[in-house]
């Protein structure tokens, strides 16, 4: 039976639909990030959008998993690239339930309606093998519509695009263009204060706006069809203070909605940040809070047309 999607999934702002992504299904928090019972709340609750984390295991599946290692999280150590999928499903998250195999959130997933559009974030930063995105695009088939597969590793999305060109893409540009060292990456600092290797950094010969639009331009292309574009909140915060205004159309020109991440209500100064990139045009804010934030947004879109008078 259809529902209505949950009012604090999403809110109106300035004509716009802001859709709140529940990072790694943390709906209320009763359950354990990316768990089985995290992603049936968020189905139950008929949330939205929401993201999961994928990473790659010793033997060749895939696990729902965040974090490089087991301990944080679940009753286990030790790497989680290091496990077999024997070894990752025996874990034990806090809420008692073990984490799933793609294959088997795919299944789960399938079976509910909501959520109406899932990120799944794939971690690895090492190339896929021809037998691995195979796998990764037969279990997404039944969902395929709802779903899309991110990370920052543009070259993990081109394989699995050759294996399923059908397949919704979306791209973290981090790789390439980032206001924080990244240990994977580890990209030095620009000629404009961003970190970024390209020739362009060398030197400081044209305005940031020309030369953050031709970054974005150029790296967003990197992989065909990319819906989504998933920036760090300090980046695109950064692009403001440089006096980049246009900064969301920079992505909407190339017909890719902007998700800006993490912006939770423990966040310092969450309510003014959550303000400025409202009014700086993004379309999708990824949250561990987002009751928390629907609520906030709900209180700016209400007081917009007075700031406007």
């Amino acid at each position: 039976m259809s529902t209505t999607p949950h009012p604090d999934s999403f809110f109106h702002f300035d004509d716009r639909v802001i859709e709140l992504k529940v990072h790694r299904c943390l709906w209320s928090g009763t359950y354990s990030e990316n768990s089985p019972l995290a992603i049936e709340e968020c189905a139950r609750e008929a949330v939205v959008r929401a993201e999961i984390d994928v990473q790659l295991l010793r033997d060749g599946e895939f696990v729902i998993f965040h974090d490089d290692r087991f301990d944080r999280v679940t009753d286990a150590r030790g790497l989680v690239r290091e496990a077999t999928a024997r070894e990752a499903t025996r874990a034990r998250f806090n809420d008692g339930s073990h984490p799933l195999l793609f294959s088997e959130a795919a299944a789960l997933l399938a079976a509910h309606e909501y959520p109406k559009w899932i990120e799944l974030d794939l971690k690895d930063f090492g190339p896929y093998t021809r037998p691995q995105t195979e796998a990764l695009a037969r279990a997404v088939q039944a969902i395929k519509d709802r779903v899309h597969f991110s990370c920052p590793a543009d070259w993990n999305l081109r394989r699995l695009l050759a294996v399923d060109a059908t397949l919704p893409v979306s791209l973290n540009p981090h790789c390439y263009i980032d206001t924080e060292n990244e240990p994977e990456v580890r990209l030095p600092i620009g000629a404009y204060g961003y970190r970024d290797a390209h020739p362009l950094a060398r030197r400081h010969d044209s305005s940031v706006v020309d030369y953050l639009r031709d970054r974005f331009g150029g790296i967003m292309r990197l992989v065909p069809g990319v819906t989504e574009a998933h920036v760090r909140l300090a980046m695109f915060e950064r692009m403001l203070d440089d006096g980049v205004a246009d900064a969301s159309d920079m992505f909407h020109a190339l017909g890719i909605k902007l998700d800006v991440w993490t912006l939770d209500a423990e966040t310092p100064r969450w309510r003014s940040r959550l303000a400025r990139v409202l009014a700086a045009g993004v379309d999708i804010v990824t949250t561990n809070t987002p009751r928390a934030l629907a609520a906030a947004g709900r209180e700016l879109a209400s007081s917009e047309p007075s700031r406007r008078s």
